[in-house]
């Protein structure tokens, strides 16, 4: 199968063009598209066929449940029960937006979407393209990150292309996406409401509407949701560098022994001599999210065997990042 390369103008896509990725919706297929945070990878998400392709082709598990991406809270509300007024305040001031807000899924949601779980991910992206192929499509749609399953999530066409070519039938091309990292995700089936993920909207902006109501993560709660799929790592083993610790020297003695040795920096500082890669990060949290999984993708072509990444400030957006690249350590 050759997948259906689509490019669209981000701010005005063709009606035109849409409508065939829909049209590939509507028939069961999987089609990739454009969001805020990353690309995602969807079908219909009322057809438990169509969703079987998702994990098909991504050869993700089948115990790790989809998002449900949504047009409108009307249609996100089809799809759940016993939503309070707390979960509306959250909806009106971050949707559309890079917030997932897990509820209790009704009978329209397909088991295989939610992976057995009595929950249901809903996402609302502030993506021009995202919206209207849902709506063109006229279902739901099941999605997630579009890369193969254990490889970094996709900021760009190319890299869903490099990864699914072939695999999916088509992908809607707007460029390359805004955030990086993907969404925060929120359980709201009980207060206080708990953060399963760390994304693009922070603790902190989430407290400035629900204050008290939001918990941070706490144990177990990957394990209610499994939503923290294993997909942020590159080739590279990764090492995390807090602040204040001597990253160029830790670099250089693995680049001493005559491996390929990657780093990622923060700001001004000195840097390592005799490494393969160099990245500096000088726009804050927010560019090293924006450049997190390119900066892993390079780091797999250039074939970097150690990647030293120092950890930025965890606070706001630095708490994904940080997450992020603790997860990519992870073995």
């Amino acid at each position: 199968m050759q997948t259906l390369h689509l490019k669209v103008d981000p701010d005005n896509p063709n009606p035109k063009i849409i409508e065939i990725a829909a049209a590939l919706i509507r028939e069961g297929e999987t089609v990739a598209f454009p969001t805020e945070t990353v690309y995602g990878v969807g079908a219909n998400g009322l057809d438990e066929k169509a969703v079987r392709n998702v994990f098909k082709a991504k050869g993700r598990p089948l115990n790790n449940p989809l998002l449900m991406h949504v047009m409108s809270w009307e249609q996100a509300s089809s799809l759940v029960t016993d939503i309070s007024e707390e979960v509306l305040l959250l909806v009106n001031r971050f949707w559309p937006g890079p917030l997932t807000l897990v509820a209790r899924a009704n009978d329209k949601v397909p088991p295989l979407v939610t992976a057995g779980l009595p929950t249901v991910g809903l996402r609302m992206p502030d993506h021009r393209v995202a919206l209207d192929l849902i709506k063109a499509a006229g279902v739901p749609v099941a999605a997630t990150s579009a890369n193969l399953s254990g490889r970094p999530s996709s900021t760009s066409a190319r890299h869903v292309l490099k990864d699914l070519n072939g695999r999916i039938a088509g992908v809607l091309d707007a460029g390359s996406t805004g955030w990086g990292i993907e969404s925060t995700i929120l359980d709201i089936t009980r207060p206080p409401f708990t953060i399963l993920r760390p994304g693009a909207v922070s603790r902190e902006r989430l407290e400035e509407v629900l204050p008290g109501l939001i918990a941070a993560t706490k144990p177990g709660a990957e394990e209610r949701s499994r939503l923290r799929a294993a997909h942020y790592r590159p080739d590279a083993r990764v090492i995390p560098v807090k602040p204040g610790e001597n990253l160029a020297q830790l670099a250089q003695a693995e680049a001493a022994r005559g491996k390929r040795v990657g780093v990622v920096v923060v700001g001004d500082q000195e840097l390592p001599t005799l490494v393969d890669l160099v990245v500096v990060i000088n726009g804050g949290s927010a560019e090293y999210g924006r450049r997190l999984y390119e900066i892993f993708r390079l780091a797999d072509s250039r074939k970097i065997e150690y990647l030293f990444m120092e950890i930025p400030e965890e606070t706001g957006l630095g708490v994904a990042v940080a997450d992020r690249i603790y997860e990519a350590a992870r073995r």
